[in-house]
Parts: structure tokens; C-alpha cells; sequence
């Protein structure tokens, strides 16, 4: 069959050190399968504030798998109207593109954006085409978080139409999807039904690369520095929600053990953090990891920690990835990561902002290492059938071709 997927925010695996993403992973399986699958992305890159290429452009992957990648403003800031521009740009390019291409059997869109998914659905619905929403995130709800509430009222008002995206998109969808339980419920929310066999939850997940035959010159001289320390990491983007800036405190606390601290990543808050752990040689900042780098980075890790800064329902990409190395988890989320840490004893949670917690925590991993090895036991255990991408989107897949067998 011919399937769409609509995604804008993910990086594109044009190489083979781009660190596969959901989508991603869901057009390899998809393709793998035989089927011919359509990726409608975006030129930008979001994660890197760069652009991928200067207009639109499609890119064959292999024979069945192709992006096209539609170019939209830009935008330097995540929470920003040039942000909200640029997608909205990309939804009207391809509402115009769309009816020029040959009629897919089934769309898979992302939401976010919602400008995206929602002419998706439009599309789709005109045309008798299966659409599934895929739900990552609760936009425009996540606006409101950034507004003092004296004004919430009217800055849900200003959002009307925002809102009225998110209400016809899910209503339309014949079916949502998501990475966590939470968040499909709020989709059926905003959807006003029940949930029924069409939705289902699907983790992120994530795949071990293959070990490198040779280390990049960054990791070969960070490796070494990692020699006989208890290794506590944490990869991703030094953002507001996922600033890591706590774990430079926890190292200033922690400073008389062999503890070391690797943040790799970056983002808005990196100088503040690279200025504050200057004086705190327990903590490294190899910067931004291609996933081959992020591979050897785990297998000489101990710990991978999840921090937020405010109480989040969400399941980060880094969770799976520190699992997929035998790693026990520290989280400071809300919803089905804090919920797996707790049922499956795979590591813990502690509230968000709070050093001394946190920091207790990873003494008490460090110096009971027979706790240590048993929550590894435990991560060992359930990774193949609950964290790996190919089981996941394995089952995935299965759910799309199902459905699509079925309304035929």
C-alpha cells in the first residue's frame, strides 16, 4: 500500500549517524514491509535551527521511501510566532500539494503541528483515505503553561482557532495513536468519544546501533576520563522543560565521590550551565552526540537521568535510550515513565526541582551496587519486549495494516 506519514519536527535520517526518531522508525518498518511510504517533512531542522536544504526537495531514501521536505520560514526560538508561522506555511504548501500526487491508502499524521494534521484530515476525509493522528504533544494547551494564570483566559481566547484545529482534527481522525496513555486520553478528550480498538498507545522506543569499529576523535578523549568513575548521564536538549542544570548541582554535592556527571547535548541554557560547571571538574560537556557517539557514551554509562523543571506528564526519547544501555532511570516526569519506574522497579522518581532528592538518589544507586544490579536485571528483562523500536513498531505497523485490510 501507498502510506503518507506527516511529520515536521524530526530530524531527517539522511545519514547513518542520525539518531532515529518515531517516524523514522515507523517509514523503515513501513518500507521494509514492501509498502511505499511518502514522508511530508519539513526543510528546517528543528533541533539544530538550521536548514537541511533552501527549498523544497525530495530525497529518495531507497526505491519505496521518500521525503519531501517542504520549506517554511525558520524560526530560532521553540515558543515563538515564528514558530507558529513557519508551520502553517508548510500546512498551506501542502494543501496544495497534496491533490497534485497520487492518492495514498493511508496517512499517519503527527500532531503536532496541528496547521499539518489538520489538513490531513481534511484531505483525507475528502478522498475516503484512512487517517490516524499520531499525538506527541498537547499543543495548543502547551501554550497556556507559558502564561501567568490571571490572563490564561484571555490567551485561551487569542488561541481560538488553535483550538478549533485541535477539536476538528481529532474528532476527524479515524483513529489516535500515541507514546503514552496520557496522551491519547487527552486526544480522545478533545475527539469527544470513547476509546476504541482504533486507539492505541506505542512507546518511542529505540534501537541499539551497532558498535562503531572506531571512536570520533570527541569520544576517544572522553572515554577515558569515564575509567573507574560511577558514570551518571544524561543526553538531550538543555531547554526549559529538560534544563539539566540540577545534575551540575547534584555534582557540587556530590564532589568527594567517583562520580561523574556527562551532559551531552545543547540548547538555550548551555552557557549558563557550561559557566556554572567551569568550576566543577566532576561534570563533563562533550556537547552535541550523533548516535553512534551517544551509543559509546552509554555503554560506559551507570545512570541516565530524566530531569524536568515542572510537573510534566511526558516520556522523553532519552528514558528508552537508557534502557536500551541496562541502565536503572531517574525521573523527575509525571504519567507512564514515572508509573514503569515505580510498578517494574527499573529506578525511580523524584519531584522536579529538588537537589536533595535527586542527589540522595544517585548516592544510594552508587553505594548499594546490589540494588544497582537488580534494577539492571530488571531493565535487561523488559527491554526486548516493552523499549525495542523494532517490537514496537513492529506492532505498530501491524495495527496500520489491520486497520487498513479491514476498511477495504
Amino acid at each position: 500500500m501507498k502510506v503518507w506519514l506527516l511529520q515536521i519536527g524530526e530530524t531527517l535520517p539522511l545519514n547513518r549517524q542520525t539518531r532515529f526518531l518515531r517516524t523514522a522508525f515507523l517509514a523503515e518498518q513501513l518500507a521494509g514491509r514492501g509498502h511505499t511510504v511518502t514522508w511530508w517533512a519539513s526543510a528546517f531542522d528543528h533541533f539544530l535551527k538550521q536548514w537541511v536544504c533552501r527549498a523544497d526537495q525530495d530525497f529518495a531514501l531507497r526505491p519505496n521511501l521518500t521525503i519531501k521536505a517542504l520549506k517554511g520560514t525558520g524560526y530560532k526560538k521553540n515558543l515563538s510566532l515564528s514558530r507558529i508561522l513557519d508551520h502553517r506555511l508548510i500546512a498551506r504548501k501542502f494543501r496544495h500539494l497534496a491533490p497534485r500526487q497520487a492518492k495514498p491508502d493511508l496517512i499517519v499524521a503527527s500532531y503536532p503541528s496541528y496547521d499539518l494534521a489538520y489538513e490531513a484530515v481534511r484531505y483525507a476525509n475528502r478522498h475516503h483515505i484512512p487517517i490516524f493522528v499520531d499525538i506527541r504533544d498537547q499543543w495548543p494547551d502547551f501554550f497556556l503553561h507559558h502564561v501567568p494564570g490571571a490572563v490564561r483566559g484571555l490567551a485561551k481566547l487569542c488561541l481560538s482557532y488553535e483550538f478549533f484545529l485541535a477539536r476538528q482534527t481529532m474528532a476527524q481522525a479515524d483513529g489516535l495513536l500515541s507514546m503514552m496513555e496520557s496522551l491519547l486520553a487527552w486526544g480522545l478528550t478533545y475527539a469527544g468519544r470513547d476509546r476504541t480498538g482504533k486507539d492505541q498507545v506505542f512507546y518511542l522506543g529505540y534501537h541499539r546501533p551497532p558498535p562503531s569499529a572506531s571512536l570520533s576523535s570527541r569520544m576517544a578523549e572522553l572515554l577515558p576520563r569515564l575509567q573507574g568513575k560511577f558514570v551518571v548521564t544524561f543526553v538531550g536538549t538543555f531547554s526549559d522543560y529538560h534544563n539539566p542544570q540540577i545534575l551540575v548541582e547534584c555534582a557540587e554535592r556530590l564532589a568527594h565521590t567517583d562520580i561523574v556527571f556527562v551532559l551531552a547535548g545543547d540548547g538555550p541554557h548551555a552557557p549558563a550551565i557550561k559557566q556554572r560547571a567551569a568550576s566543577c571538574p566532576h561534570v563533563l560537556l562533550p556537547g552535541w552526540l550523533n548516535a553512534g557517539e551517544i551509543a559509546a557514551l552509554l555503554e560506559h554509562s551507570h545512570v541516565g537521568v530524566c530531569p524536568t523543571t515542572m510537573d510534566l506528564d511526558f516520556f522523553p526519547n532519552k528514558a528508552f535510550a537508557y534502557f536500551s544501555a541496562g541502565m536503572p532511570v531517574i525521573s523527575a516526569f509525571q504519567g507512564d515513565l514515572k508509573q514503569l519506574l515505580t510498578q517494574h522497579h527499573l529506578g525511580f522518581y523524584y519531584p522536579p526541582n529538588q537537589v536533595e532528592a535527586l542527589s540522595r538518589l544517585l548516592l544510594r544507586l552508587f553505594e548499594d551496587r546490589h540494588l544497582y544490579g537488580q534494577i539492571q536485571q530488571k531493565v535487561a528483562a523488559l527491554y526486548p519486549t516493552m523499549f525495542d523500536a523494532e517490537a514496537i513498531y513492529a506492532d505498530y505497523s501491524n495495527h496500520l495494516e489491520r486497520f487498513v485490510e479491514t476498511a477495504a
